[in-house]
Parts: C-alpha cells; sequence; structure tokens
C-alpha cells in the first residue's frame, strides 16, 4: 500500500495544503474574524496581547502543518481508493467533514462555548475538506 504514494500528486498536495492556509485567513479574517472574537468573549485588548505573545512561526507553520497532513492523508486515500473525478472529491470531503465535525461538536460541548462559534469553525472544516477533496482528485 505505501508503494501508492509514488501515485500521489505532490504539487497538489502542496497546493491544497497552502490554498487551505489562505482559505482560512479569509474565513476568520475577512468573513468571520469579528463574529468569531466577539464570540469568544475576548476584548481588543486581549486579542492584541494574544497576538502579541504569539510566535508566528509556530502559529503559521503550525496551520500550514496541519493542513498539509490533512492533504497527505486524503491524497493518500485518493490514491487507494481510485478516486478520479470532481465530485467523488466532493462526496470525499464532505464524508471528511462529518467525522470532523462530529469530532469537533465533542470539544465544543465539553467547552460550553457559544453554537455559532461551533457552525463557524464547522464551516470552515466544511470548505477547506471540499476544497482539498475536490482538488485532490481532479488534479491526478
Amino acid at each position: 500500500m505505501l508503494e501508492k504514494l509514488a501515485f500521489i500528486n505532490w504539487l497538489a498536495v502542496l497546493v491544497a495544503s497552502l490554498g487551505s492556509f489562505f482559505l482560512g485567513g479569509v474565513w476568520y479574517q475577512a468573513l468571520f474574524g469579528k463574529l468569531w472574537v466577539a464570540m469568544h468573549g475576548w476584548s481588543e485588548a486581549e486579542v492584541n496581547a494574544m497576538r502579541a505573545k504569539m510566535n508566528p512561526v509556530t502559529f503559521f507553520g503550525g496551520m500550514i502543518a496541519s493542513y498539509l497532513v490533512a492533504a497527505v492523508g486524503m491524497a493518500f486515500v485518493v490514491v487507494n481508493v481510485h478516486y478520479s473525478h470532481w465530485t467523488d472529491g466532493l462526496v470525499f470531503g464532505a464524508a471528511m467533514w462529518v467525522i470532523v465535525a462530529a469530532s469537533a461538536f465533542t470539544n465544543h460541548i465539553a467547552q460550553q462555548k457559544q453554537l455559532g462559534l461551533f457552525l463557524i469553525d464547522a464551516g470552515f472544516y466544511l470548505v477547506f475538506l471540499l476544497f482539498q477533496g475536490v482538488l485532490l482528485t481532479s488534479w491526478r
């Protein structure tokens, strides 16, 4: 099964990873950033303090690495199941989202956060998993 790693389009994996990172930036900054911060109950001063403590290499590098792991995992399934059409990727991404969203919801329940936070996060998971699924099945 590991010999199928040679059939992975590694450029597509890289593009899926970086594309997901940039989608996250749009999602959490331009589209839902202010609402997401407000739902957490953070003040502007708290957000600025968090940003000041943040190591950009760790923060952004960790995100890119996470999207890369997701893309490699999805690409591995794509080549082993022989998905080859963008609709396969759409269904695959949606199926992955069901698993991820269900798992994330348990965390949401435990943290007793507002439902809107879960919806924003789960919406992003859906977008990036659909994006990766379609890209990795289409660009073989």
